[in-house]
């Protein structure tokens, strides 16, 4: 199987019969339940409301990491734990978790020793078998590595190493490998009803396509729902009391030519100096975040607001004096964190880790944790349904390779493959990074399909990449493909839509939309963007309509 199958095989897999754990959630959590109980010789179904990753998993910092700025909090077997699996990932996941050196500019003594006592204890608690031991930079040597920086303003810096990743594309290639050892799972597919007894549970699910209402019977439900995870639980016990505390964070993203780094990504303080914000190369952009602030507006719709932009760009322009502003601005993107409910206090303060709990007889649920651990926190989850399912195999994700075993010979298969469709070498890097092993068949879709070329000017991505995902990925909306599939909705000033842009023709041909779908697709999409980022996209959008 080359992806996740259909929506519609999927839905009726669903209803027919009863699983051994049904999964409410399709974020990394969820995905990464699914695999580990397959694996184990489980059934297992995922119901997801949205679309895949839609929530924090498609949200995140984009890293694969330790947790550097834990260990100020003590944490220290958070880190421990978030980097032993770091280093696993790389191994598991070698095409989606790239090593990257990270740059630390330092201004003066205090905090030369600050951050470098943190940096000693940062390689101890990976037993110093890290990628990149950290070592102390000149101040020359500063400069070279974040090109950005004003001369002479820095007096040294530390060079330490991270992994950065595609959060999204990460959750699909867990869901994919769940699915060939035979999970069920399907999106924008939200359960409505809720019950559960230790004999059987049941659940309500509704296919946001056709409003049919299906009804699922599991032997054990388990909630995975991220910041949502609080409303389901009421599902089945109304009277049930908050466990969450939601935390938003929020990233701005630029052209390199606006901002310019090197292959490194850098750590700078904010304006104030209370806070390190990243500023990580990611695809053909550059990162900027994150923010850590309380939230309770509606969960379904974090934005970021003016506030959050210029908290970034006060940031940016007292450590790299580049004078940018909002009309800089390529994409921002907004998320939350499902963090445990802790006394008072700032949310920067709250517990990483992650909580398995009990909801009623037969229904548990699972939060917290990082993306980085998410192998760990799906294992415990499936551990605690086991013994009741007379279940007694092991976890074995950590041996379970995730979408290629061999980069380097995948690059060499896919570079001659690529030069039939007249895909250079930076497409060949990116359907690498984006698809694994699967890159050929997007290449073979090319072919077979005569879909060459760009899917949109100045990115890598490919044409035929909208039909793949179209047919392998279960896209369902516009935004399904441009926001989690080729992150367009990230990188790209007008989100994907700017005048060139082949996305809504391709997917409006595959997918059967007429023509008012197609602008329906179009308006809800852009709405999306607009107010997430808190900025109008481009001109150039309405050349789509």
């Amino acid at each position: 199987m080359s992806g996740l199958g259909t929506r519609k095989a999927a839905l009726d897999r669903l209803g027919d019969g009863a699983f051994d754990i049904l999964v409410v959630g399709g974020g990394i959590t969820g995905a990464g339940i699914a695999l580990d109980g397959s694996a184990r010789g489980l059934r297992v179904g995922i119901a997801e409301r949205g679309d895949f990753a839609c929530g924090t998993s498609s949200k995140s910092s984009k890293l694969v990491h330790g947790g550097l700025r834990y260990l100020e909090q003590r944490q220290f077997g958070l880190v421990r734990e978030a980097a032993t699996e770091r280093e696993l990932l790389r191994k598991l996941a070698p095409h989606l978790v790239e090593a990257i050196p990270f740059a630390l500019p330092v201004t003066g003594r205090q905090m030369r020793v600050k951050f470098g006592a943190g940096l000693w204890a940062y390689d101890a608690l990976s037993s110093f078998r890290s990628l990149q031991l950290h070592k102390y930079l000149s101040a020359n040597e500063t400069e070279e590595m974040l090109p950005a920086l004003p001369r002479g303003k820095v007096k040294g810096g530390f060079l330490y190493g991270d992994c950065k990743t595609d959060d999204a594309r990460l959750v699909m290639e867990i869901l994919i490998a769940a699915v060939r050892r035979g999970a069920t799972v399907v999106n924008h597919a939200g359960v409505a009803a809720l019950e559960g007894t230790m004999d059987e549970c049941r659940a309500v699910v509704v296919d946001a396509g056709t409003g049919e209402e299906i009804q699922v019977r599991a032997r054990r439900v388990i909630v995975a729902a991220g910041v949502w995870g609080d409303e389901v639980e009421r599902l089945a016990e109304p009277e049930s009391k908050p466990r969450l505390r939601p935390s938003k964070g929020i990233h701005l993203v630029f052209s390199p030519k606006d901002l310019p780094i090197s292959g490194a990504a850098g750590l700078i303080p904010d304006a104030d100096g209370k806070r390190m914000l990243f500023v990580i190369p990611w695809q053909d952009a550059v990162l900027v975040g994150t923010t850590d602030t309380s939230y309770t507006g509606d969960m379904n719709r974090p934005d970021v607001g003016a506030d959050d932009r210029a908290y970034c760009l006060d940031a940016l322009n007292a450590s790299f004096d580049l004078g940018l502003t909002e009309s800089h601005i390529a994409g921002a993107y907004a998320g939350l964190r499902p963090l445990i409910a802790g006394k008072g206090g700032a949310t920067a303060d709250l517990s990483r880790t992650h909580k398995v709990y009990d909801i009623v007889p037969g229904i548990v649920g699972i939060t917290g944790g990082k993306l980085t651990t998410w192998r760990r926190m799906a294992a415990s989850a499936v551990d605690r349904v086991a013994p009741d399912l007379g279940c007694e195999v092991k976890s074995s994700t950590r041996s379970i390779r995730l979408g290629s075993s061999n980069v380097d010979a995948l690059r060499l298969a896919v570079t001659r493959r690529a030069a039939v469709v007249g895909v250079d070498d930076d497409g060949v890097a990116a359907l690498i990074r984006t698809y694994g092993d699967r890159a050929l068949d997007v290449l073979d879709l090319a072919r077979d399909q005569d879909v060459c070329g760009l899917l949109d000017p100045g990115h890598p991505t490919l044409a035929a990449e909208a039909l793949y995902a179209a047919r392998h990925e279960m896209v369902f909306h516009l935004e399904d493909f441009l926001a989690r599939r080729a992150r367009l909705a990230l990188t790209d000033h007008d989100a994907g839509l700017g005048a060139g842009s082949r996305a809504v023709d391709l997917l409006a041909g595959e997918l059967g939309w007429d023509e008012d779908r197609r602008a329906e697709e179009i308006e809800r999409y852009r709405r999306a963007i607009e107010h997430e980022r808190g900025l109008p996209l481009g001109s150039g959008v309405s050349g789509l309509r």
